[in-house]
């Protein structure tokens, strides 16, 4: 069993909160703002609900440069009400998040409250940690690129230490420490076992695997030129389609599936074709990208010793004055047709 509860801060509860010198994303990501000369996040604290609540783990996503430092500052209290200067009562959230305070006699105040800090530091336990509210606060020094996103803190599931006669529990022993270790890979796995069904969600699951599961199938879906729609659809399909592994059928429902209704199949049409010649006209811009990818695909379904052609149709079509429209003679589609006055006609002629 991982963390029994993950909070994560999402924009919404990042803009409650006090930040100078950020830049905040709607992906849950800070910025530093390289024009400021300070940089200071002050979260909301965490409700644990519970006194003494036992706290587990923060990770976050950290980029720095190699000319910033990062300080996470970390405290847990059971009261949001604190004493200073000559005995006066006041709330914390009045102060970290009010302007009336300079940033930097915040964190001043933090440290004199207990805080722990945390240097360039992505993930780490929060084992000595307890009490119902947990703040955070975030400082940045230095020039450069940098950003900070993600930020889950966990609730502890400390699965190892719980394992043991009471006499062996006491919290932040060498024993206690020493088994936190494996307690966090332990439940870094078990997170990921739980989400394992996400990670079979044809829907849900990222382009990656899908190209691993169409090659479960014997389809090659690898280099990363197909939307991801299509490997979805593709995947999603490929028992079907490997079912109807070399028909004409197949080859409509690849068509379908990358073109929609913008394709035309036909059959041994192309100028001294034989019976394994095939034309398809497709009826958009046919650029090298989607030829690549129709080619791509079809070869891996398509019968053996077929021949694809891929044609572009024109918005128009343009017969010039040596044109002969034989017996059944059609045009496929609703066009603009031009013919001059040299065309002839013979037979049954068919304009859509």
């Amino acid at each position: 069993m991982a963390n029994d509860i993950w909070y994560t801060i999402k924009n919404n509860r990042i803009k409650q909160g006090y930040i100078e010198g950020f830049n905040v994303y709607d992906n849950n990501r800070l910025e530093l703002d390289e024009t400021k000369r300070d940089h200071f996040v002050f979260l909301r604290p965490i409700d644990g609900v519970n006194d003494d609540s036992h706290w587990g783990r923060l990770s976050c996503n950290l980029l720095l440069s190699e000319e910033i430092v990062c300080y996470i500052y970390v405290i847990a209290s059971n009261t949001l009400d604190i004493v200073i200067g000559e005995g006066e009562s006041v709330h914390l959230d009045d102060i970290l998040f009010g302007k009336e305070m300079e940033t930097y006699k915040k964190v001043s105040l933090l440290m004199n409250l207990g805080a722990k800090r945390f240097v360039n530091n992505n993930d780490f336990l929060l084992y000595d940690f307890k009490g119902r509210y947990l703040f955070v606060a975030i400082e940045m020094l230095g020039t450069g690129k940098a950003s900070i996103g993600n930020i889950r803190v966990g609730v502890r599931g400390d699965n190892f230490m719980g394992a043991f006669p009471e006499v062996y529990r006491q919290e932040n022993s060498f024993f206690h420490r020493y088994l936190s270790i494996f307690s966090s890979i332990y439940n870094d796995i078990s997170e990921q076992n739980d989400k394992l069904y996400e990670m079979l969600d044809l829907d849900k699951c990222s382009p990656e695997l899908l190209e691993m599961y169409g090659s479960w199938f014997g389809i090659d879906l690898r280099g990363g030129f197909l939307s991801e729609d299509v490997l979805r659809t593709i995947v999603k399909e490929a028992y079907q389609l490997n079912r109807m592994k070399g028909t004409r059928k197949v080859i409509e429902r690849i068509l379908e599936i990358m073109l929609g209704d913008d394709a035309v199949l036909l059959e041994n049409r192309r100028q001294d074709g034989g019976i394994f010649d095939v034309t398809i006209l497709v009826n958009r811009k046919l650029t090298e990208e989607l030829r690549h990818q129709l080619t791509f695909l079809l070869n891996q379904f398509k019968p053996i010793r077929t021949n694809i052609r891929l044609l572009q149709m024109e918005k128009e079509a343009v017969m010039d004055g040596n044109s002969y429209l034989d017996m059944n003679a059609t045009i496929p589609a609703e066009k603009h047709v031009v013919l001059d006055e040299e065309a002839l006609y013979d037979g049954a002629i068919t304009l859509l």
